[in-house]
């Protein structure tokens, strides 16, 4: 199985800063991904800095989990891909400080596309939201470089 470090190479720890799951972003989530058959899932405690509602996890933040731990399904199997399309449904609120688990699975592998669904639960069980997210595989992922925009990547029109 193909990991990150193979794919990136030598610039892995420059690269290692993802907002969800890099270890070098000091605002980031350091979320710990793990695999365990045909699923992917992580644990997280939302703080009061996480916070949407008074008392109650920020529910972007939420989506951005779910999000990462599906692209993780894929990237974990060597596959690269980003996503393209997500639809969240929240169930419940998710109280600060209680723990989480994000679990996520494929739906449906076709071709350039992959289709993941996620979902969220309590300790006790209790499912507080679900995703699916379509993602498109790509060699390496979305990079641009630092002070470039997403134009800058644009083909130029031939003089």
């Amino acid at each position: 199985m193909q990991n990150y470090q193979d794919v990136y190479g030598d610039k892995w720890q420059e690269i290692n800063k993802c907002f969800a799951c890099g270890r070098n972003n000091p605002i980031g989530l350091k979320l710990d991904i793990k695999h365990k058959g045909d699923i992917c899932y992580t644990t997280f405690t939302p703080k009061t800095e996480h916070s949407g509602w008074l008392n109650v996890m920020h529910g972007g933040l939420l989506s951005t989990i779910m999000d990462e731990v599906m692209a993780h399904w894929l990237w974990g199997r060597g596959i690269p891909a980003m996503t393209v399309e997500m639809t969240t449904r929240y169930l419940k609120p998710v109280p600060i400080g209680e723990p989480i688990v994000v679990t996520a699975r494929l739906q449906l592998d076709r071709g350039r596309m992959a289709t993941l669904e996620a979902d969220v639960t309590l300790a006790d069980g209790t499912q507080v939201a679900r995703a699916v997210a379509k993602y498109i595989k790509t060699e390496r992922g979305l990079q641009i470089e630092s002070g470039r925009s997403v134009t800058d990547t644009e083909a130029k029109p031939e003089e």
